[in-house]
């Protein structure tokens, strides 16, 4: 095995200029591969997280307002919360359990009723630290302050600029109880914040507030549940076992399973997929050509080294050392080259028009920078993906070579 791995790295340095250009669309293909797989699934779990911080990783609701969800039936809330929380909370693998009030209102600044619409939302402070105030920037003011008796409202940025409000400012915002009553609150603007596309739509404030609004003095309209997990499976397992908790009266989701995931993500999947397999398919295609062309060209010398003695299995295996130890010094230094543009993108990412992101929507939060991640195993794939295929592009040629008479092998050009 050592006299192997000696012959093969002597063969790779007898010839610098064609081991540096086969070695050097390894490390060029596997840098590609590296670099827009760490994008594309960065950007893909990105939205995926971004929605479950939103909308509740799992989200516990009564039966009748998940049926009647388009419509936003208020009256279907859970009157009180507290119990089905204790419930909730007690299941293994629960990490936070919150209520969540999230309704429409039109807001304006001043005294008169405005026609801009936003989404109001209520919920704990443990839900804001952890899942809004984490991925947002508080452009102006403060965030909203525990045990004030006046009406505040932090507002996302679009709502801010659509109405013209600024910090300071006292804004009516009109909604409607659980019984169709109107029911305008006046607060004061304490902070403009900026996220997503669903975050700037909104319009933050206090639980007991939101109560208030919708008259549901102890309840909430949804529990929004976060497992211990961002695994699809896990969230899947914590959320069957919710269900059964909570019993009947309740229906229980993992983010996956409602809202436009649940048609649209086994289709962003098979997406994900095909383009991770066409970019690796054109990483390994290069890297499988060059290695060709490049054992082709040696006929001659596989022909010398049949004349000499050696089998067919010891000429393919030398090649194939040789193009295997290319592909090992290739594949790394190409995961490292790769790694660089890689990690910049994680930390920095790519930005786009403001006007793109509000053009999505606020059911799809959407941000102006998507930033891309890099795992282990992203670079394991690039890897193996690159000394697979230098191998492979090297044992199918050497081993047509070997099995040429070896007169007619040295005769050959190539």
């Amino acid at each position: 095995m050592n006299n192997l791995l000696r012959l093969a790295v002597r063969n790779a340095l007898r010839n610098g200029r064609r081991t540096a250009l086969t070695a050097g669309t390894v490390v060029i293909g596997t840098a590609f591969t590296v670099v827009t797989l760490s994008l594309l699934g960065g950007i893909m779990n990105s939205m995926f997280d971004d929605w479950a911080d939103a909308f509740g990783a799992i989200r516990v609701v009564t039966t009748d307002y998940a049926e009647r969800e388009s419509i936003q039936p208020l009256h279907f809330n859970l009157p009180e919360t507290d119990p089905v929380l204790e419930t909730v909370r007690a299941v293994p693998g629960v990490e936070l359990a919150v209520p969540m009030i999230r309704t429409g209102v039109l807001v304006a600044v001043g005294e008169e009723l405005g026609e801009d619409p936003a989404i109001m939302v209520g919920s704990t402070q443990d839900y804001y630290d952890a899942h809004v105030l984490h991925e947002s920037e508080i452009l102006g003011g403060t965030w909203l302050e525990a045990g004030v008796k006046e009406e505040q409202v932090v507002l996302g940025a679009r709502v801010a600029r659509d109405i013209g409000a600024n910090v300071g400012d006292e804004i009516l915002m009109m909604g409607t109880t659980q019984y169709g009553s109107m029911a305008p609150i006046s607060a004061d603007v304490v902070g403009i914040i900026s996220g997503n596309s669903t975050i700037d739509a909104q319009a933050f404030v206090t639980l007991e507030t939101a109560r208030w609004m919708v008259d549901v003095p102890d309840g909430a309209l949804e529990l929004m549940v976060f497992p211990d997990s961002d695994d699809r499976a896990r969230i899947r397992e914590v959320a069957a076992a919710v269900g059964e908790a909570v019993g009947s009266d309740y229906e229980v989701s993992a983010w996956m399973d409602r809202g436009l995931w649940a048609g649209n993500l086994p289709v962003m999947d098979g997406m994900q997929l095909i383009i991770s397999g066409v970019v690796v398919f054109v990483m390994a295609l290069a890297i499988f050509n060059t290695m060709t062309m490049s054992v082709l060209e040696r006929t001659g010398e596989i022909g010398v080294m049949r004349a000499m003695g050696q089998s067919k299995t010891g000429a393919v295996v030398s090649f194939l050392a040789e193009a295997t130890v290319i592909g090992v010094l290739g594949g790394l230094i190409g995961a490292l080259v790769g790694s660089v543009p890689a990690l910049y993108f994680q930390v920095y990412g790519i930005s786009y028009a403001q006007e793109l992101v509000e053009d999505v929507g606020t059911d799809m939060p959407m941000t102006t920078t998507m930033t891309g991640e890099l795992t282990p195993d992203v670079l394991l794939v690039a890897l193996i993906c690159g000394i697979l295929t230098a191998a492979l592009g090297a044992a199918l040629p050497a081993m047509r070579a070997a099995n040429i008479q070896p007169y007619e092998a040295m005769r050959a050009k190539r």
